[in-house]
């Protein structure tokens, strides 16, 4: 634990104090010394205090000036008007530490640092810090070779193949299909026949060393290296007594701290739900599902839902309330779109026929597809939830940010929809190519993967229905049965990106007899927020470390609206901490994506606190 330094002498302030007597007239309060002005314009270059004022609640000028008391027969608080450079204020004792400066930079390693700690950030060139922009800009599509036993990585931009993986260890047997991408880029492949998830990283040569030779080895283009010899492919789980692994989604879950805990969910078509780690695929939560499993997307809420192929119904999943397998054992609730299951852990909702793809929009409405185009809303009133429209069998199905819904039709090829009228549609021309699978890029450009075909088509859309160009850029696919949330697209459009960085920041020692407690004063910072990006302030307090790991969290301050100095110590008071020793600090900063999909991203450039504590005259 780094420790602050506590300053009980004046030494170490730079001050100023007043140089003459002020002429007063005693019998107004709100007089002026004859030789300053009201506004204490002249108080620049004079360094003498105003008089009648309360200075416990004073204030001071930059240039050293106590706008306080003045009388100097009881100028006891302000010291007859010493400004503390340090602090900014009149109080002798106030020190102030903080971090974000040259001489203190953020550190973001956590290497032996028990002070600081972050997640989702990363340092800007100038040692701000800042959403880590990989994360929100992984420009990739991921493409299972479901006739090879492969995933193809390719760059969305360039539509460069970046890098083919085999997905488990059974060569074509793998059988890959439904790829998910987290916020990272990463994919998650379920391997339907192979009955295996494996988690792929999207680093390429910046992918850990798996097997500890010093060397990072991985796949660099259409190229495919022996199973187990490539060090992006992170583990490969097998998940038995669900059947054919058919549905996968990503997650990047907030705990209660808001620490970020990213898992993957995973489905079997026997009517099996598991819930995995991220980091080791470790089995989380194994529970039945409501329906049985061809299709999963998650919205903004935490519901996964969930195409019940053959089922005529989708089904939904609260992850908030799906914790561990036990909390899930919750039997399913029935309903028909009329609200009654809405409170319920497990939801199974009929809608009258088959679903096939399913995806959710930025608005948080759920699509199917299959025979129809199904939109079911579960903020809209009882009765009102479902719409649907005749379609060409869709089977891929993704939403866009722009209020268009993308379906794969096979040889209708690919059909746009309007989101707010999906009986209003049309076929694209130039995507006939027998269209199974279908994604939105971050970018806004969509996806077909075409399966009889081996290739990809991409259509760059228009603003309106109408208006969009189609070209089939990638044709080196390998029988690919793809289709899900293989961009990522589905998963961010319904979030925004967050990360955290932390600080615990020391007050005064408490713990000798004479109990010295911690005087809280001011919360500061200097920060970018463009366009609609914030940055969230908490804090928590105890008089130990280790109390400080459970104490609870209290807000304090969004940036905008809020302004730099923030009241720390009235904060601290209003939740009983006033005092404490020790005042963690979290600044949260939220990157939000504009409907151009253009990222915004804040800094946070330093962030302070002053605090002082009272000096034991022995």
């Amino acid at each position: 634990m780094k420790k602050l330094a506590i300053f009980t002498a004046l030494a170490a302030l730079t001050l100023w104090g007043c140089d003459s007597e002020v002429t007063t007239n005693q019998g107004d309060n709100n007089a002026q010394p004859n030789n300053i002005d009201p506004n204490n314009t002249s108080a620049q270059n004079n360094p003498q205090c105003l008089q009648n004022s309360d200075c416990a609640s004073g204030l001071c000028s930059p240039q050293g000036t106590c706008i306080g008391n003045g009388n100097t027969t009881n100028n006891a608080e302000c010291t007859e008007g010493v400004f503390n450079a340090e602090c900014g204020n009149c109080d002798p004792n106030c020190v102030k530490n903080g971090v974000g400066s040259p001489d203190n930079p953020f550190n973001l390693d956590n290497n032996g640092n028990d002070d600081e700690s972050s997640q989702g950030v990363v340092l800007d060139p100038n040692g701000g810090i800042t959403i880590d922009i990989q994360r929100v800009e992984a420009q990739f599509i991921w493409i299972s070779n479901t006739g090879e036993g492969t995933v193809s990585k390719f760059d969305t931009r360039t539509f460069e193949e970046k890098g083919r993986y085999f997905t488990g260890p059974s060569g074509a047997g793998n059988d890959p299909s439904r790829t998910s991408v987290n916020t990272f880029g990463d994919v998650f492949v379920a391997n339907r026949s192979g009955m295996t998830v494996s988690k792929i990283s999207a680093l390429g040569e910046g992918c850990p060393d798996t097997n500890g030779d010093g060397v990072v080895t991985t796949s660099s283009g259409s190229d495919i290296l022996p199973w187990g010899q490539d060090d992006c492919v992170l583990w490969n789980v097998a998940l038995n007594g669900g059947g054919v692994l058919r549905a996968v989604a990503a997650q990047d879950v907030r705990a209660s701290d808001d620490t970020l805990q990213p898992a993957v969910w995973v489905g079997g078509w026997s009517g099996r739900v598991w819930k995995l780690s991220s980091d080791t695929g470790a089995v989380l939560v194994d529970t039945a599902s409501p329906v049985s499993t061809y299709g999963f997307a998650l919205d903004g809420r935490g519901n996964l839902w969930i195409s019940g192929w053959t089922d005529n119904a989708i089904g939904r999943i609260n992850t908030n309330l799906c914790l561990t397998t036990d909390s899930c054992a919750d039997p399913v609730c029935d309903s028909n779109g009329d609200g009654s299951g809405d409170a319920c852990v497990k939801e199974r909702i009929a809608i009258g026929y088959s679903p096939y793809g399913i995806t959710v929009d930025f608005n948080q409405r759920v699509w199917a597809g299959g025979q129809n185009i199904l939109r079911y809303d579960p903020q809209a009133a009882a009765g009102s939830r479902i719409v649907s429209a005749p379609a060409s069998f869709i089977h891929g199905i993704a939403a866009d940010d722009k209020g268009f819904i993308w379906a794969a039709a096979m040889t209708t090829g690919v059909v746009r929809y309007s989101a707010d009228d999906p009986t209003q549609s049309v076929a694209v021309p130039d995507t006939q190519f027998s269209s199974k699978g279908i994604a939105v890029d971050l970018d806004g450009k969509v996806w077909s993967i075409n399966l009889s075909n081996s290739s990809a088509t991409v259509v760059v859309p228009g603003p309106t229905l109408n208006d969009h160009t189609a070209t089939t850029p990638i044709t080196n696919l390998v029988s690919p049965y793809t289709y899900s949330d293989m961009t990522g697209s589905q998963l961010r459009f319904a979030t925004n990106e967050r990360g955290f960085y932390r600080r615990i920041f020391e007050g005064c020692d408490n713990s000798n007899s004479a109990g010295i407690e911690t005087d809280w004063q001011e919360l500061r910072w200097t920060a970018q927020t463009p366009g609609a990006s914030s940055i969230t302030f908490r804090a928590r307090g105890a008089n130990s470390t280790t109390a400080l790991t459970t104490a609870e969290w209290i807000d304090l301050a969004t940036v905008p609206p809020t302004t730099s100095p923030f009241d720390l110590a009235a904060a601290l008071a209003a939740a009983n901490l006033d005092g404490v020793r020790y005042v963690e600090l979290e600044a949260s900063l939220t990157a939000v994506r504009d409907a151009s999909n253009n990222v915004s991203a804040p800094v946070l450039q330093t962030m302070e606190v002053t605090y002082s504590c009272p000096v034991i005259l022995n």
